[in-house]
């Protein structure tokens, strides 16, 4: 064991000086280095760092021997990107075309691929498909596809029903200047349809009121209720009027009133207008649209419509409407219709459901919560097993190193083919580590949702515990937002630019550091531990008070922020858990749900019995009572 702890080290230190190295511009300094790593299980990554800015003088066979050898990392399909990236700019076809393989997520090389074969004559399906696949984007492609498009069209493969469909993509995308140019790609004649759609999107107002051409063809009219529904994200009750009138002045179809109606009662339903459920319940429903079906329960049980409320439900398919959400309701409305009888057994039923619903229905009937924790029980020939494994044992060594993105790149790789019983293994593996973010991530994907442990690890208590005395907040809603927010990723970053454990934005903590009279750089202090947790918690404990304690609207807030919260603040008071499933952001609804039942399972995990969910969940008062300046 001494001897293999030298080795490591020794490797370790040899892995460390050669990246020195490659940083300083010292080849020879790399080379002495990279012979201490015959056998270290990440010399292929101190490899890459020497080949990805030497493809063009390195051998090809050198880089098809690396591809070769470290098969167990992601490194290869990043080398091969590069090398294709350097062969297409070199005009090396024949190397190009030699090597390519498809790399996810990367259309430009794909379009050079596809150009070349197009260029060969090849009609095949395979390559036709793929470009209209490429083709069907509301995206701008990357420059390289405008070839393979014009090649597409010459061949006369690109119909005008093409061309307005990606530019209905692009439309429903917000990519107003793609659209524009789609357009050079239509006959002269359909050219003014598009500034005409665009015109509706500036100012579907003026563009309705204004129209003196005919509507006559199916693009016409889908400009027009186009128009409709984007003047229904302002004014939905203003568009349904215009949406009568231009009935009366213009033909159109079913297909059109059903469009029109759908959106207009969705968007209505969303900001809890009366008119919502009757448009809604004047649609024909396809079978397959369940976004409309589920806002026509929304809209009911928003508007106290009970009977129509379990109409629309019995109507869910099958295996939604057995859900726990809907048979929770469905005894709800049961219940509330004084049918009692047919209520309990259904709580009863739920009550043994580690979730939401399940927490609620136990609730109604008083009855303890159901944890059911199941441990993941793996056997030291199952662990030694994969822990072996080199592709595992490379996420464990720059975990170990403190290398956190290329760890997590890695492990990610390692468990993409797992199976269930592999990936239980893995999080028990994760968890022996320390890892927490990645054994929850593995457990989850497994399908075993029972292992409590590592589902809900109890880190970081300290920190916590200390911030929930001082903010007097319990500990297991601050654990339930952590869990929600980042699943403990540290380093956690959103698509908006929220960090860490608590997923602040930047500048609400720059207002927190101000508040709390902390000197400290804003990403510093979001990406440590103690300072996020404090910060975090110092905001949920503002947007607490700003709604008079309650923790639903809070939670909410936390999510979706103040602003948006206080607009979904009902004219009449509203039980909670409507205001929940009627809240207009499926994230923000989902988000709720989550934090409340989590917050639930940590006070369990903390060992402390469970505050009950209708206990955080008070009556929503109307916004005068609501608390927000």
């Amino acid at each position: 064991m001494a001897a293999h702890a030298a080795d490591i080290d020794s490797q370790r230190e040899g892995y460390a000086a050669a990246l020195a190295a490659l940083r300083a511009g010292d080849d020879a300094r790399y080379r002495e280095n990279l012979v201490r790593l015959d056998g270290y299980v990440l010399r292929g990554y101190v490899e890459y760092e020497f080949l990805k800015d030497r493809i063009e003088r390195t051998d090809a066979k050198i880089i098809r021997d690396f591809i070769a050898t470290n098969t167990h990392t992601p490194l290869p399909d990043q080398l091969r990107q590069r090398w294709l990236q350097s062969a297409a700019a070199r005009g090396d076809w024949a190397t190009f075309m030699r090597e390519y393989a498809d790399v996810p997520g990367d259309t430009s090389l794909a379009c050079i691929y596809l150009e070349q074969r197009l260029r060969a004559d090849d009609r095949s399906a395979a390559v036709l498909q793929h470009v209209e696949q490429i083709w069907k984007s509301g995206q701008r492609q990357p420059s390289t596809c405008n070839a393979v498009f014009a090649q597409w069209r010459r061949a006369g493969f690109l119909s005008t029903d093409k061309v307005w469909e990606r530019i209905g993509l692009a439309m429903d995308a917000r990519e107003l200047s793609l659209a524009r140019d789609l357009a050079e790609y239509l006959p002269p004649t359909e050219r003014v349809w598009v500034e005409r759609w665009l015109a509706m999107h500036r100012d579907p107002a003026r563009a309705l009121t204004t129209i003196d051409h005919p509507i006559e063809t199916p693009v016409a009219r889908m400009v027009v209720r186009y128009g409709v529904v984007r003047l229904a994200y302002r004014d939905s009750d203003e568009a349904m009027r215009r949406w009568q009138e231009l009935k009366r002045k213009h033909e159109f179809f079913g297909e059109d009133e059903n469009y029109v109606l759908h959106f207009i009662g969705i968007l209505a339903a969303q900001k809890r207008s009366p008119s919502a459920l009757k448009w809604l319940s004047a649609v024909s429903a396809e079978s397959d649209d369940l976004s409309l079906k589920l806002w026509r329960v929304y809209a009911a049980l928003w508007a106290g419509e009970l009977d129509t409320a379990r109409r629309f439900i019995a109507a869910l398919p099958d295996g939604e409407r057995d859900s726990t959400r809907w048979r929770y309701w469905s005894a709800r409305i049961a219940e509330r219709r004084g049918e009692e009888a047919a209520a309990k057994p259904i709580y009863t039923s739920l009550a043994r459901e580690r979730d939401y619903y399940g927490f609620l229905a136990a609730d109604r009937i008083g009855a303890d919560y159901a944890m059911q924790h199941v441990s993941v029980d793996a056997t030291p020939e199952e662990i030694a097993k994969l822990e072996t494994r080199s592709d595992i044992l490379a996420a464990r060594e720059l975990y170990t190193l403190g290398e956190i993105v290329d760890a997590r790149r890695q492990w990610q790789w390692a468990v993409r083919n797992l199976g269930d019983r592999e990936l239980q293994v893995a999080a028990v593996i994760a968890r022996q580590w320390g890892w927490h973010d990645r054994a929850i991530q593995a457990v989850v994907k497994s399908g075993h949702p029972d292992d409590l442990e590592l589902r809900f690890p109890v880190i970081y208590r300290d920190v916590i515990e200390a911030n929930a005395t001082k903010y007097d907040i319990d500990s297991g809603w601050i654990y339930g937002v952590v869990r929600q927010e980042s699943a403990f990723v540290v380093d956690a970053r959103s698509d908006a630019g929220a960090l860490g454990l608590m997923q602040l934005l930047p500048s609400t903590g720059r207002a927190g550091l101000r508040q709390l009279r902390l000197r400290t750089r804003v990403e510093d202090a979001l990406l440590s531990v103690e300072q996020n947790v404090q910060l975090g918690v110092n905001y949920l404990k503002q947007v607490l008070n700003r709604y008079n304690g309650n923790q639903v609207l809070a939670t909410a807030a936390y999510n979706a922020g103040p602003n948006r919260v206080s607009g979904w603040i009902p004219d009449a008071t509203i039980d909670a858990d409507v205001w929940i499933e009627t809240i207009p952001y499926n994230e923000t609804r989902g988000y709720v749900k989550n934090v409340l039942a989590f917050a639930a399972v940590y006070e369990y995990r903390l060992g402390k019995k469970p505050t009950r969910l209708t206990t955080r969940m008070p009556a929503v008062a109307p916004r005068a009572a609501d608390g927000a300046s």
